[in-house]
């Protein structure tokens, strides 16, 4: 059976306690103030951009402002600690307007070594009003000093995630859940690719627990850190029901 540990409180200062880690795979924030219902974001105001009158509820991700660099930087530092010489490092990128992902992809050749950025196409229509987004990347980095690990057989591993592959499917969030839920099929995706059961998954922005979820399916070890009161309690409540389901299918 799988193992998971969820931590309550800032990456930065839980992650030094954790070493030897098989895999990171984590969405970082993106320094936009998305969802903030204080600030001018598409996210926030979507609703009322179409003319449908009301902003969506406001629901602020932890340091999703300018902080969102040096924290990114920081974490592929502790990423370089903590992660074995051939394993990967998966970060989310965004998709646009404001190009994160060429920046941290460069920033993650410096720390790390950049292997590739996968592009998750989620389908008709995305975000955004000219060229309305409908794509999120997964930026993929590697410590130097083995190959990197991979466990695919079928050598028919895209670059690109087309809609539905893997069933990978976009989540567009309700009220109650957090403003980027991604789907645990995009995180077991490359958990299968990069680790094998047994091996350690960080995720030091764990949100709802997408990752702690797709890890703990797959029987791999999770350390999951969430700095934010509520979203710990929803991915504490989470990973609490499934692993209940799991043990009674048993």
């Amino acid at each position: 059976m799988s193992e998971y540990t969820l931590l309550h409180g800032d990456c930065l200062e839980l992650m030094p306690g954790i070493k030897d880690a098989d895999m990171i795979f984590t969405d970082p924030p993106y320094g936009h103030n998305n969802n903030d219902g204080e600030k001018e974001d598409l996210i926030s105001v979507w609703e009322r951009a179409l003319g449908n009158g009301k902003p969506k509820d406001s629901r602020p991700i932890a340091n999703d402002g300018p902080e969102a660099n040096d924290l990114y930087r920081a974490i592929l530092l502790e990423a370089k600690r903590i992660l074995k010489p051939g394993c990967c490092c998966c970060c989310g990128g965004g998709g646009g307007p404001d190009p994160q992902f060429a920046r941290w992809s460069l920033w993650m050749d410096e720390i790390l070594e950049f292997k590739q950025m996968v592009v998750w196409d989620k389908g008709p229509m995305g975000m955004g009003w000219h060229y309305r987004r409908s794509y999120e990347t997964v930026l993929v980095g590697v410590k130097p000093g083995a190959p990197v690990f991979w466990y695919d057989t079928s050598k028919r591993i895209e670059n690109i995630i087309r809609p539905g592959m893997f069933n990978i499917r976009k989540i567009i969030p309700s009220a109650v859940q957090h403003p980027t839920e991604k789907p645990w099929q995009l995180a077991a995706h490359f958990i299968g690719l990069h680790t094998k059961p047994g091996d350690l998954v960080i995720d030091p922005f764990m949100g709802g627990g997408s990752t702690a979820e797709a890890a703990f399916r797959m029987g791999r070890r999770f350390i999951g850190i969430e700095k934010d009161d509520h979203w710990f309690g929803v991915a504490k409540r989470k990973m609490e029901r499934i692993a209940s389901q799991m043990r009674l299918a048993l």
